[in-house]
Protein backbone atom coordinates (compact mmCIF):
# COMPACT_ATOMS: atom_id res chain seq x y z
CA UNK A 1 0.00 0.00 0.00
CA UNK A 2 2.90 2.36 0.71
CA UNK A 3 4.12 1.89 -2.86
CA UNK A 4 0.79 3.10 -4.23
CA UNK A 5 0.95 6.16 -1.96
CA UNK A 6 4.46 7.05 -3.17
CA UNK A 7 3.50 6.43 -6.78
CA UNK A 8 0.54 8.78 -6.46
CA UNK A 9 2.63 11.47 -4.74
CA UNK A 10 5.30 11.31 -7.44
CA UNK A 11 2.73 11.54 -10.24
CA UNK A 12 1.11 14.51 -8.52
CA UNK A 13 4.49 16.29 -8.09
CA UNK A 14 5.56 15.75 -11.70
CA UNK A 15 2.23 16.77 -13.14
CA UNK A 16 2.71 20.29 -11.88
CA UNK A 17 5.05 22.65 -13.71
CA UNK A 18 6.65 23.79 -10.46
CA UNK A 19 7.63 20.21 -9.54
CA UNK A 20 9.25 19.62 -12.92
CA UNK A 21 11.40 22.77 -12.61
CA UNK A 22 12.50 21.67 -9.16
CA UNK A 23 13.49 18.23 -10.46
CA UNK A 24 15.53 19.75 -13.29
CA UNK A 25 17.22 22.14 -10.86
CA UNK A 26 18.02 19.22 -8.53
CA UNK A 27 19.57 17.28 -11.43
CA UNK A 28 21.75 20.23 -12.46
CA UNK A 29 22.93 20.67 -8.85
CA UNK A 30 23.88 16.95 -8.70
CA UNK A 31 25.90 17.19 -11.91
CA UNK A 32 27.65 20.33 -10.64
CA UNK A 33 28.59 18.60 -7.37
CA UNK A 34 30.04 15.63 -9.23
CA UNK A 35 32.07 17.96 -11.45
CA UNK A 36 33.36 19.96 -8.47
CA UNK A 37 34.41 16.79 -6.65
CA UNK A 38 36.67 15.87 -9.57
CA UNK A 39 38.30 19.30 -9.54
CA UNK A 40 39.16 19.37 -5.85
CA UNK A 41 39.89 15.66 -5.44
CA UNK A 42 39.64 13.78 -2.20
CA UNK A 43 42.92 14.97 -0.68
CA UNK A 44 44.47 11.51 -1.00
CA UNK A 45 47.51 10.86 -3.14
CA UNK A 46 46.79 9.02 -6.32
CA UNK A 47 47.74 5.37 -6.21
CA UNK A 48 49.52 4.10 -9.29
CA UNK A 49 47.43 2.09 -11.68
CA UNK A 50 48.02 -1.68 -11.46
CA UNK A 51 49.53 -1.72 -14.95
CA UNK A 52 52.17 0.87 -14.01
CA UNK A 53 53.88 -1.30 -11.42
CA UNK A 54 57.23 -2.70 -12.38
CA UNK A 55 57.68 -6.26 -11.27
CA UNK A 56 61.01 -6.61 -13.01
CA UNK A 57 64.14 -7.01 -10.95
CA UNK A 58 67.81 -6.72 -11.79
CA UNK A 59 69.99 -9.74 -12.46
CA UNK A 60 71.63 -9.33 -9.03
CA UNK A 61 68.25 -9.28 -7.27
CA UNK A 62 67.17 -12.34 -9.25
CA UNK A 63 70.39 -14.15 -8.28
CA UNK A 64 69.92 -13.32 -4.59
CA UNK A 65 66.30 -14.42 -4.68
CA UNK A 66 67.26 -17.78 -6.21
CA UNK A 67 70.04 -18.21 -3.66
CA UNK A 68 67.61 -17.61 -0.77
CA UNK A 69 65.07 -20.06 -2.19
CA UNK A 70 67.68 -22.76 -2.79
CA UNK A 71 69.15 -22.22 0.69
CA UNK A 72 65.63 -22.71 2.09
CA UNK A 73 65.31 -26.02 0.21
CA UNK A 74 68.79 -27.14 1.33
CA UNK A 75 67.87 -26.33 4.94
CA UNK A 76 64.69 -28.36 4.61
CA UNK A 77 66.64 -31.37 3.31
CA UNK A 78 69.71 -31.26 5.56
CA UNK A 79 68.49 -29.41 8.63
CA UNK A 80 71.34 -26.89 8.33
CA UNK A 81 70.52 -23.40 9.57
CA UNK A 82 72.62 -21.44 7.08
CA UNK A 83 73.88 -23.39 4.07
CA UNK A 84 76.08 -21.57 1.55
CA UNK A 85 74.51 -21.28 -1.91
CA UNK A 86 75.80 -19.44 -4.96
CA UNK A 87 73.95 -18.98 -8.26
CA UNK A 88 75.56 -17.59 -11.39
CA UNK A 89 73.65 -16.32 -14.41
CA UNK A 90 74.61 -16.32 -18.09
CA UNK A 91 73.02 -12.93 -18.78
CA UNK A 92 70.52 -10.41 -17.45
CA UNK A 93 66.82 -10.19 -18.18
CA UNK A 94 65.68 -9.49 -21.71
CA UNK A 95 62.45 -7.87 -22.81
CA UNK A 96 60.35 -8.47 -25.89
CA UNK A 97 58.52 -5.30 -26.95
CA UNK A 98 55.27 -4.89 -28.88
CA UNK A 99 55.77 -3.89 -32.49
CA UNK A 100 53.42 -2.57 -35.12
CA UNK A 101 54.04 -3.57 -38.70
CA UNK A 102 52.68 -1.64 -41.63
CA UNK A 103 53.14 -3.06 -45.06
CA UNK A 104 52.15 -2.54 -48.63
CA UNK A 105 52.58 -4.82 -51.57
CA UNK A 106 52.53 -3.78 -55.21
CA UNK A 107 51.96 -5.77 -58.34
CA UNK A 108 54.13 -4.43 -61.14
CA UNK A 109 53.39 -4.67 -64.85
CA UNK A 110 56.15 -7.21 -65.50
CA UNK A 111 54.41 -9.68 -63.18
CA UNK A 112 56.78 -9.04 -60.34
CA UNK A 113 55.54 -8.03 -56.92
CA UNK A 114 57.31 -5.93 -54.34
CA UNK A 115 56.59 -5.67 -50.68
CA UNK A 116 57.47 -2.86 -48.31
CA UNK A 117 57.28 -3.26 -44.55
CA UNK A 118 57.70 -0.67 -41.86
CA UNK A 119 58.19 -1.83 -38.28
CA UNK A 120 57.78 0.47 -35.28
CA UNK A 121 57.65 -0.14 -31.55
CA UNK A 122 54.39 0.57 -29.74
CA UNK A 123 55.15 3.57 -27.51
CA UNK A 124 53.27 4.44 -24.31
CA UNK A 125 53.21 7.85 -22.71
CA UNK A 126 52.68 8.11 -18.93
CA UNK A 127 51.04 10.96 -16.99
CA UNK A 128 54.35 12.85 -16.69
CA UNK A 129 54.88 12.70 -20.46
CA UNK A 130 57.71 10.15 -20.43
CA UNK A 131 57.64 7.64 -23.26
CA UNK A 132 58.62 4.00 -23.23
CA UNK A 133 58.12 0.95 -25.42
CA UNK A 134 55.33 -1.46 -24.47
CA UNK A 135 56.93 -4.64 -23.06
CA UNK A 136 55.09 -7.80 -24.06
CA UNK A 137 57.13 -10.25 -22.03
CA UNK A 138 60.25 -10.50 -19.90
CA UNK A 139 62.65 -13.35 -20.48
CA UNK A 140 64.34 -14.32 -17.23
CA UNK A 141 68.12 -14.79 -17.22
CA UNK A 142 69.45 -18.28 -17.90
CA UNK A 143 71.21 -20.00 -15.04
CA UNK A 144 74.87 -20.78 -15.62
CA UNK A 145 75.46 -22.85 -12.50
CA UNK A 146 74.71 -23.49 -8.83
CA UNK A 147 77.14 -24.27 -6.02
CA UNK A 148 75.94 -25.64 -2.67
CA UNK A 149 78.33 -25.94 0.24
CA UNK A 150 76.92 -28.12 2.98
CA UNK A 151 78.52 -29.94 5.89
CA UNK A 152 76.22 -32.91 5.05
CA UNK A 153 77.44 -33.18 1.43
CA UNK A 154 79.82 -36.02 2.39
CA UNK A 155 76.81 -38.33 2.54
CA UNK A 156 76.15 -39.61 -1.00
CA UNK A 157 72.38 -39.86 -0.48
CA UNK A 158 72.14 -36.25 0.78
CA UNK A 159 74.27 -35.01 -2.10
CA UNK A 160 71.98 -36.78 -4.56
CA UNK A 161 68.85 -35.32 -2.89
CA UNK A 162 70.30 -31.81 -3.08
CA UNK A 163 71.29 -32.22 -6.74
CA UNK A 164 67.86 -33.58 -7.71
CA UNK A 165 66.04 -30.84 -5.78
CA UNK A 166 67.98 -28.04 -7.47
CA UNK A 167 67.79 -29.75 -10.85
CA UNK A 168 64.00 -29.98 -10.55
CA UNK A 169 63.44 -26.52 -9.06
CA UNK A 170 65.53 -24.63 -11.60
CA UNK A 171 65.09 -26.95 -14.59
CA UNK A 172 68.82 -27.25 -15.24
CA UNK A 173 71.04 -30.27 -15.85
CA UNK A 174 72.94 -31.89 -12.99
CA UNK A 175 76.18 -30.95 -14.79
CA UNK A 176 75.50 -27.33 -13.79
CA UNK A 177 75.12 -28.20 -10.09
CA UNK A 178 78.03 -28.63 -7.69
CA UNK A 179 77.33 -29.94 -4.19
CA UNK A 180 80.39 -30.00 -1.96
CA UNK A 181 81.24 -30.33 1.70
CA UNK A 182 82.60 -27.54 3.83
CA UNK A 183 86.12 -27.54 5.22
Amino acid sequence: MDVEKWKGALQKAFSKEKGMKGLILLGICGIALIYLSTLFGSGKEKEPAPGNETAACTADEYEKKLEREIARVVSAITGETEPAVMVTLKSGSRYVYAVEEKGASRQEAAGESSEEKETAYVILKNAEGAQQALPVTEIQPRIKGVVIVSRYAGDLETREKLTEAVKTALDISSARICVTGSG
